[in-house]
């Protein structure tokens, strides 16, 4: 009897503590749950709020990216009246200012932004309304008006105040980004030392539960699996979380290192090494269609690119015949030129604003996670860009700066130049030669071959004149058939000396126009230099130009020197016969 009263008790006492453990488990899971609950709803608060400041971020440089598109378009139109320049122009202007609408949506919540957004809608305002004067100055002839208007220091006080006060609400949203960013990382935290304090309490507590009851080993064991599994799925999803925001960092500064890149090598070696730094033993190309466009040439390797082919026609890539990504092996075809022994390869086609650029083949030592693929997807399409970008930029530099029927440079660069050269002669002591060239009769010439045979003959003497000019000179079409010679560091003896060679080779040039030869020509020039003809490049080309005149009123087809009423041809013979 008394052995039953004790066992009755010991079994009521563990009843008891197992109701004890029972219900300090279940209160401590309710606290804890409590927490991890507030925790993960201010993380998800906060993840939205980052995801809002990255749209702010990626409005704000996308307005500032289509005001210099804009800008860039307009003043290609100004220089060369090209209509084709008009669309991208037209269409970002309606852009421009629906990106403003959506910041100013985004950013209601924020009074100093909205001010900046203000001014910066006023600044934009008065130079789109500039812009749009200047573009149709040009459309209606007006190109002096036009020149004015871009010329106008206005123009570069507007356009500085867009890019401050773009990068100063940039710099704000990146302050609560970084701020945001950092609620995120704490509540994050928070979350997982919620779980952890869970899991712990929870284990040690049913451990002691479980250890005082005859089921224990064969239930805490599947309590084990199943929060081993649990563990596992959370550590996955982390790892997984932390790839993505890493490929996310390193692709938005790959994004502005591209917007800076001059060159198109530069792009190129920055895009490899971001694609070597978020995805380890990478190997593969980069190849760029030819300047012929029959052939993609290799021109950024990709870790060590062995095996890929250097050169190769574009119909032996199936990524370009299909226009998406293609993956090599399997059930679809291998590409002509990847090794035909190799590692799993992906070719992607590289397109940027309607026309393709090259396409970029890539391999690795496995098969690409899914993280990865969309990776190198966004890499090639952010690089696409960025080389059509500055393609567009180098051309709209030559049409700019370049005379389109000589090649040589034309008047606006010369007056640059001409300071510049000017300037840097001042400093080294060093003397300036400017020749003045005309070409005798032109018009004659032109009357009794037409425009054609006139172009044709300017174009092979543009050639001419770029063959005698030395790597320092600037050979430039001052207007019509008239031509100039910018000679820095050269005295007016050596670039008189320089004139008679011209004029001597000048009369050898045939010039031929549907294989029928159209007469030998002749010229006249006249030289002057710094200091001693003028202070300034413009004094110095008046000086030349004055001589010019002379040459042509003594019968042409002889050389002038300024201050002088000999030529440089007598001044030749005269210095042999010293």
């Amino acid at each position: 009897m008394a052995v039953t009263t004790r066992l009755a008790d010991r079994f009521r006492t563990l009843g008891t503590k197992v109701k004890f453990w029972f219900f300090a488990v279940g209160a401590i899971l309710l606290v804890v749950s409590g927490l991890i609950f507030q925790s993960v709803t201010q993380l998800i608060s906060s993840s939205r709020w980052v995801e809002h400041t990255y749209q702010v971020i990626d409005t704000i440089d996308l307005t500032a990216a289509r005001f210099v598109d804009a800008q860039s378009a307009e003043r290609g139109y100004v220089a060369t009246c090209s209509k084709v320049l008009l669309l991208p122009y037209r269409t970002d202007i309606p852009r421009i200012y629906s990106d403003i609408a959506t910041l100013r949506a985004l950013t209601a919540d924020n009074p100093d932004q909205q001010k900046r957004l203000d001014r910066l809608h006023d600044a934009m305002s008065a130079e789109l309304a500039r812009m749009n004067l200047a573009v149709a100055d040009a459309a209606g002839g007006k190109t002096k008006a036009a020149d004015q208007l871009v010329a106008d220091k206005t123009d570069r006080i507007n356009a500085k105040r867009i890019f401050a006060l773009t990068k100063e609400m940039g710099d704000e949203e990146r302050r609560l980004l970084k701020q945001r960013v950092g609620s995120v990382n704490f509540f994050a935290t928070s979350a997982l030392i919620a779980c952890v304090c869970a899991l712990l309490a929870s284990l040690v507590i049913l451990t002691l539960v479980f250890w005082r009851i005859r089921r224990e080993t064969k239930e805490r064991e599947a309590a084990k699996t199943k929060l081993y599994e649990t563990n596992e799925r959370l550590q996955c999803s982390l790892a997984d979380l932390q790839l993505r925001d890493n490929a996310g960092r390193s692709i938005a500064l790959l994004g502005e290192l591209l917007q800076t890149c001059r060159n198109t090598g530069e792009a190129l070696s920055i895009a490899a090494r971001h694609l070597q730094q978020l995805i380890p033993n990478i190997r593969g190309t980069i190849g760029l269609f030819s300047n012929s466009r029959d052939m993609i040439e290799a021109s950024q390797a990709i870790g060590d690119g062995a095996g890929f082919a250097i050169e190769f026609a574009p119909d032996e890539c199936w990524g370009l015949r299909r226009g998406r990504l293609h993956h090599s092996g399997g059930n679809e075809p291998l590409c002509a030129h990847l090794p035909e022994k190799g590692d799993p390869t992906f070719c992607l086609p590289m397109i940027a604003q309607g026309e393709t650029i090259g396409a970029m083949s890539v391999s690795g030592p496995y098969s690409f996670t899914e993280i990865e693929q969309q990776t190198i997807q966004t890499i090639a399409e952010q690089l696409s860009l960025a080389l059509a970008n500055l393609r567009l930029q180098e051309t709209l530099r030559h049409q700019s700066l370049r005379d389109p029927l000589t090649g040589l440079f034309n008047r606006r660069y010369l007056e640059d130049a001409l300071v510049r050269e000017v300037a840097r002669m001042r400093r080294r002591n060093e003397p300036l030669s400017v020749v003045m060239i005309d070409i005798d009769h032109f018009k004659r010439f032109n009357d009794t071959h037409g425009h054609q045979g006139g172009d044709a003959l300017l174009a092979e003497f543009g050639l001419l004149l770029s063959r005698h000019a030395r790597d320092e000179d600037i050979p430039v079409r001052y207007g019509g058939e008239e031509f100039a010679l910018i000679m820095p560091g050269a005295s007016l003896e050596i670039a008189a000396e320089r004139a008679e060679r011209l004029r001597d080779a000048v009369k050898r040039l045939h010039v031929r126009l549907s294989g029928k030869a159209l007469g030998l020509v002749t010229l006249s020039a006249g030289v002057a230099a710094y200091p001693i003809h003028g202070g300034s490049g413009l004094a110095v080309i008046g000086e030349a130009d004055a001589a010019l005149y002379r040459a042509k009123q003594n019968g042409r087809d002889r050389v002038e020197c300024a201050g002088s009423s000999t030529s440089a041809q007598s001044e030749a013979s005269d210095r042999q016969s010293a």
